[in-house]
């Protein structure tokens, strides 16, 4: 007995220790490719936000900023420093995949080999090198999952840690709500019913309810600008059917998980072994749970308006463990999943050597992963130049925009602090952060660089003593230069 104890514990360790050792090397690999690419629009608003702390901002609930903040504080503005979000967040998300499969009957390498499979998916790879919330929104629906199985099994005080994390996933993301028909789904089950009679599940909602309030509060007094945007972006122009956008939506999946991991959770789901009647159906029925809610209720979504291919991104997690549970039976097919996604990890992460390069590609939408952030670095520089020389020698000068990227991505670039950064709001409601927080006051009290495309008639209409400062331009990206026209706007005098 003693023997046989021992071997399962050093099998563990073994296990375990190559895991790790393989998180720290992918860890290590991202932060370096994070490091050398520019930060998205997206990054770049995050990074604005975080720099003025608060329960909520306006298209997004507050985790991505916290966290972006930290990190700063960390290490400070790089992009590889704002980056440092995902590169830590998906090595905790795999170490918890590890702990989920093993409570979920696993085998130590099996449970490895599950975990890896997840930090290799194309999702990962993708969102592991770039500051969104979806990393953040699957590191705690991961955890989520663990402690509900954990209460589910029989561990009252684990509805309470559940609950917990899943207010985090929602402070994440909001479509972390999911969580709620995932939890009641698996509740179902005949091993698990008696558990409606029980206020423990009751509790994990409140918990999550309690730790999700501070964003509750903050759109109650601002106005609820989290919660219109993301029905807006939901319901894109209005609610009718689309069978070949849920299509699209769909087939989307393939490219998420990678083909063969898609492709084996949807034959797990045919073979039903996760039928409430099979043998050993707990595990199944688990992961049915925490995953096919999430994948009905997007590609709803997408039938009645639209969805990105991310947006059910939560479901791969669950999707991957039943994968990898029916390929392991077919190791050529998991062996080939492995490859083909460690070799898309390696195409995106060293695109133009691999890629553009050798083949000679241009800098396109189509062609080009990175389109996103090719253009700034020479706005940043361009519009740097013209900041060092303001009208009056004012070496204090702040910048305005009536365009969210053109703010985020300046503020970012040129390391602008809080305030510095002007929203000049041409509508008559606030249209984002900067016209929220820092709009463009009527009175200047020292020169602002206006950065717009708006009509020089209308610069002028609005600032009569605005002056040209030329024009930022980029054409990395071919047939969409990016042309941003410059004013100086300085105080009147009287």
């Amino acid at each position: 007995m003693i023997s046989t104890d021992a071997t399962a514990e050093s099998r563990s360790r073994s296990a375990l220790l190559t895991l790790l050792a393989l998180i720290v090397l992918i860890a290590g690999w991202r932060a370096m490719v994070a490091a050398g690419v520019s930060l998205s629009v997206d990054e770049a608003y995050y990074v604005a936000w975080s720099k003025s702390p608060d329960f909520g901002y306006w298209t997004k609930p507050p985790m991505i900023a916290w966290t972006i903040g930290a990190a700063r504080m960390l290490c400070g503005e790089s992009a590889g420093c704002v980056r440092l979000v995902p590169v830590i967040a998906f090595p905790l998300s795999t170490l918890l995949m590890f702990a989920l499969a093993r409570r979920l009957s696993f085998t130590e390498w099996q449970a490895c080999v599950a975990a890896l499979a997840f930090a290799t998916l194309p999702m990962t790879s993708f969102y592991g090198v770039a500051a969104t919330t979806d990393g953040l929104l699957l590191l705690y629906w991961i955890a989520a999952m663990l402690f509900l199985r954990i209460a589910l099994d029989g561990k009252r005080i684990a509805w309470l840690i559940a609950g917990g994390f899943m207010g985090l996933a929602l402070l994440s993301k909001y479509s972390a709500g999911i969580f709620a028909a995932s939890a009641a789904l698996a509740m179902l089950h005949p091993n698990w019913r008696h558990w409606w009679r029980s206020p423990w599940p009751w509790l994990a909602g409140l918990t999550a309810l309690l730790v999700f309030s501070p964003n509750l509060w903050w759109n109650f007094t601002h106005g609820s600008p989290t919660f219109a945007h993301t029905a807006e972006i939901s319901e894109h122009g209005g609610y009718s059917a689309h069978p070949a956008a849920m299509l699209e939506f769909l087939l989307s999946q393939f490219l998420v998980a990678g083909p063969i991991i898609f492709g084996g959770f949807l034959a797990w789901l045919i073979s039903r072994e996760w039928l409430p009647d099979r043998a050993a159906s707990v595990d199944g029925w688990f992961l049915l749970s925490l995953s096919l809610p999430f994948i009905a209720v997007i590609s709803l979504q997408a039938l009645l308006s639209r969805a990105h291919a991310n947006w059910a991104a939560p479901a791969m997690a669950a999707a991957c463990l039943a994968a990898v549970h029916f390929l392991l039976q077919r190791r050529r097919w998991l062996v080939a999943s492995f490859a083909i996604n460690v070799l898309l990890a390696v195409l995106l992460y060293h695109f133009d050597v691999l890629v553009r390069e050798p083949f000679g590609l241009q800098h396109t939408v189509r062609t080009d992963p990175f389109w996103a952030t090719r253009s700034w670095p020479n706005i940043h520089a361009q519009v740097r130049d013209v900041m060092r020389d303001p009208p009056s020698g004012n070496a204090s000068a702040r910048i305005a925009s009536d365009d969210r990227a053109v703010l985020a991505q300046l503020q970012w670039g040129l390391a602008l602090p809080p305030g510095s950064a002007l929203g000049w709001q041409r509508a008559a409601r606030p249209a984002n952060h900067f016209d929220q927080h820092f709009p463009l006051p009527a009175k200047l009290d020292g020169p602002v660089l206006l950065v717009t495309t708006a009509p020089a008639a209308d610069v002028l209409a609005a600032f009569p003593t605005a002056q040209s400062a030329g024009r930022a331009r980029s054409e990395v990206l071919q047939g969409r230069p990016v042309v941003l026209p410059m004013w100086w706007l300085v105080p009147e005098v009287h």
